[in-house]
């Protein structure tokens, strides 16, 4: 026997294999099993600790907020981390974000490609308020109603978006809509946002969700949503965005 027919055979005692087997993995890797699981473990512990280093992602939506789009995209252009299963759906929101600023038209195609390549998932939910949005952009516009206000029934509040939350960004959203004769809320719309975008999704979803009394129709309501976080959390966002623009 070899020395390193010896040293295989160890391995498989010690891994309790049967030499047959520890000889077929051997053929395959090349290396003892041993050292193959070895670089696995050490590979997928590298792969795990890079996904979850989020700091460039927070960057770039830091910076998305602050001074729009082009250095967010640059951040976004060296960002490894970002490729990966977790961070690759909020990436692609956010450079999605992006186009709508500067082309909803060209925007709509990111967001049906986030819907079908991430379902299931925040961004695919944020996507399809995103179409709604922009299809709602060709309708005639709201106009103003004069009468009482509907008595509220129920008014769950946004959840926050995590792009924003990871960043420490903090926003406020205007909307209009109309209350139903069944107390359902419909035709709901963007007025303005700051920053844009990055909450009017989860405004929306929220706002959809809304009931009234019944019987008290009203048509284009307005209400104002604010985004706001503990100073701690805007603090420590705002010092990862830091570490990452180092």
């Amino acid at each position: 026997m070899t020395a390193r027919s010896r040293h295989l055979a160890a391995a498989c005692i010690a891994f309790t294999l049967p030499l047959a087997a520890c000889s077929k993995e051997e053929e395959k890797t090349g290396e003892p099993p041993a050292i193959a699981a070895s670089a696995e473990t050490a590979s997928a512990s590298a792969a795990t600790a890079e996904a979850s280093d989020t700091r460039s992602l927070t960057a770039a939506t830091r910076e998305f907020a602050e001074s729009g789009c082009a250095a967010a995209r640059h951040r976004l252009d060296f960002c490894t981390p970002c490729d990966s299963t977790e961070q690759k759906p909020l990436r692609d929101l956010l450079l999605a974000y992006c186009e709508e600023r500067e082309s909803p038209a060209e925007a709509r195609a990111l967001y049906e490609a986030i819907i079908t390549n991430h379902p299931d998932t925040e961004a695919s939910v944020t996507a399809i308020m995103r179409v709604r949005q922009i299809d709602a952009a060709e309708l005639p516009p709201l106009t103003d109603y004069v009468g009482p206000k509907p008595a509220t029934r129920d008014r769950p509040q946004p959840a926050y978006p995590t792009l924003a939350q990871r960043a420490g960004v903090e926003g406020k959203v205007r909307l209009r809509f109309d209350v139903r004769e069944d107390g359902s809320v419909g035709n709901v719309r963007v007025v303005d946002s700051t920053p844009p975008l990055l909450f009017d999704a989860v405004a929306l979803y929220a706002v959809s969700s809304w009931t009234y009394e019944p019987g008290q129709p009203a048509e284009s309501q307005q209400v104002a949503l604010r985004f706001d976080l503990p100073d701690e959390e805007v603090a420590a966002a705002k010092a990862a965005a830091g570490e990452a623009a180092q």
